[in-house]
């Protein structure tokens, strides 16, 4: 960071980012199928991207499908990016969707009555002075700002397209029998395409409210604009009080966030390192899903390898009319020399004092095996001597 880039970051004010989580089953769903979740200041601290990270999930595929895979969708999505190795927050984001859609696919061949179950995901991430969001599906994402709403994120549903392709207006949209149907969803192929946008820089007083389709499909922007200027608890009640009056067909799911100046108690994530600084104190394999789900990881690698030695016996000497020749299977050496052996898999250490030539060892062991030999028969030649012959008689 240069002194005038490190001038201008201390000029402005540090930011913290408050959010309320309300969701509920509706009036006609028998199951809630949506999820949220955001990250909290302690997981934050320890996170390598750093900030807040907001997600709303809604799923689909029947009976415990659509539940299972939103869930899956934002559990794995907010471990992925606290355990990510990099502090590039658009990098982030897209691998800890890309993990996600890849478990939700894995979970669903893996078991018959989880088949076709996919989700939408919507993740905000929010670090310094900064926002950026990955999407997938029809849940949305908006930001209130001075008196006017934007909706952020684009409808990956095939009324939406029809709309942007201007075969549809917008009123038409709410009320054309296929406004349901997705074009791109979480964990219905082992790819999907993601979205990821920023970074959009921002102010006090900045609103997000990220939302299940169970809410902006009977709230509309107008009023979403009206609620968010609310505390933000009162809002995300009024949200959900609003969804349930119009009968709530879906389930509903809403997060309500607030960009506010920071306390003096308020912890605030440290920009000021280098991108490639290690992050210490965390055991990554706790938010690591890959290192869970991969075959054979139920082995303990942290198991200490002592020093061993595992001696390789020297090859047998060629006979002379072979000796410039190749084993099979073998590639020639240049100059006619002789392949090297193989090297030991695992070696002592070279300060190892048991360490010692397989040669010296065979030629202490045959002198000694000589030695005894000769002892042997030195003692039975004096034995002869000293005994007179006889014969025995049968």
């Amino acid at each position: 960071m240069t002194e005038v880039a490190a001038d201008v970051a201390a000029s402005k004010p540090r930011f913290v980012v408050r959010a309320v989580l309300r969701t509920d089953v509706g009036l006609v769903r028998s199951e809630n199928q949506d999820f949220g979740t955001y990250t909290t200041v302690e997981e934050e601290q320890e996170s390598h991207p750093g900030g807040r990270l907001l997600i709303v999930a809604d799923g689909m595929g029947g009976h415990r499908g659509g539940a299972t895979a939103s869930r899956l969708a934002g559990e794995t999505v907010k471990s992925q990016y606290l355990g990510s190795e990099t502090r590039d927050v658009p990098t982030a984001l897209r691998e800890s969707l890309t993990r996600a859609n890849a478990r939700i696919f894995s979970e669903a061949q893996l078991n018959p009555e989880l088949r076709g179950m996919g989700t939408t995901t919507s993740a905000l991430a929010v670090r310094g002075h900064d926002a950026w969001f990955a999407h997938v599906g029809d849940s949305r994402i908006y930001m209130v700002r001075d008196g006017e709403i934007k909706q952020l994120t684009d409808d990956h549903s095939l009324v939406a397209s029809m709309v942007r392709e201007g075969l549809l207006t917008s009123k038409e949209a709410e009320t054309h029998p296929r406004r349901n149907v997705l074009q791109r969803s979480m964990g219905v192929a082992e790819d999907v395409e993601i979205d990821v946008r920023g970074p959009y820089e921002l102010r006090i007083g900045d609103i997000f409210v990220l939302c299940s389709d169970g809410l902006h499909g009977v709230v509309k922007e107008d009023e979403i604009l009206e609620v968010a200027k609310m505390p933000i608890e009162e809002a995300a009640d009024e949200f959900l009080r609003r969804a349930l009056e119009r009968g709530a067909p879906d389930n509903v799911t809403v997060i309500v966030a607030r960009v506010e100046p920071a306390g003096p108690d308020d912890p605030v994530y440290d920009e000021k390192f280098d991108d490639t600084q290690e992050t210490e104190g965390i055991d990554r394999s706790l938010f690591d899903e890959t290192v869970r789900d991969s075959p054979g990881a139920d082995h303990d690698d942290t198991i200490p390898v002592h020093a061993v030695t595992i001696e390789t016996p020297p090859p047998p000497a060629p006979a002379p009319e072979e000796s410039a020749k190749t084993a099979p299977g073998t590639a020639p050496v240049a100059g006619d020399e002789a392949p090297t052996a193989p090297q030991p898999i695992i070696r002592a250490d070279a300060s190892d004092p048991q360490r010692s030539s397989p040669v010296l060892k065979w030629t202490l062991l045959v002198a000694l095996v000589l030695g005894a030999a000769g002892a042997w028969l030195y003692w039975n030649w004096q034995e002869g001597l000293a005994t007179p012959a006889h014969s025995t008689n049968r």
